[in-house]
């Protein structure tokens, strides 16, 4: 946002990734200012966490806060096309990402460089077992099956034109 606040725009791209769950109350300014950084026909990049994932849902049924400590808001995909549309962008491409379902807690950074499926998630289990990495294996094939409860959301999108999106003055 400061380039845009420095007149800096024409960028063929930007990335806006894991940033939108962290911001207080009112996104519009940031989606804003990814397109007014880029030039028509840009590419914006956004992934975002999934409020309705499989791992928030079980969450919610246990009695406890689904949302991580530090997000402010998280959104569903379709929320998330809605913004970026107000904001003058096309989406390309939106869906749900199985990055983050390929993930078990205390692995090394290396052992993902194996991680593809199911199989290198048990070998990984293995070496790694834990309660989490246990329910984050059994998750593996429903999330795999029904891509609405994977963890994470990205959105490719163009821009198309300038917002027509109006800031105002919250408590004005």
């Amino acid at each position: 946002m400061k380039l845009c606040a420095r007149g800096v725009s024409g960028a063929d791209c930007a990335v806006f990734t894991e940033v939108l769950e962290h911001l207080h109350y009112y996104y519009a300014p940031a989606v804003l200012a990814n397109n007014r950084s880029l030039k028509p026909g840009g590419i914006l990049i956004l992934t975002t966490p999934n409020v309705a994932s499989l791992f928030r849902r079980l969450r919610l049924l246990l009695g406890k806060q689904p949302l991580y400590r530090y997000h402010v808001r998280e959104y569903t995909l379709r929320e998330v096309v809605s913004m970026v549309e107000a904001a003058g962008f096309r989406v390309v491409e939106a869906y749900y990402s199985i990055v983050n379902d390929l993930i078990l807690v205390d692995a090394e950074p290396e052992d993902y460089l194996r991680v593809s499926g199911c199989a290198d998630l048990v070998r990984l289990f293995v070496r790694k077992p834990t309660r989490l990495n246990a329910l984050r294996l059994l998750a593996y094939p429903l999330v795999k099956l029904r891509p609405s409860l994977r963890q994470l959301i990205v959105a490719v999108c163009v821009k198309v034109e300038e917002s027509k999106l109006e800031l105002s003055e919250r408590w004005g």
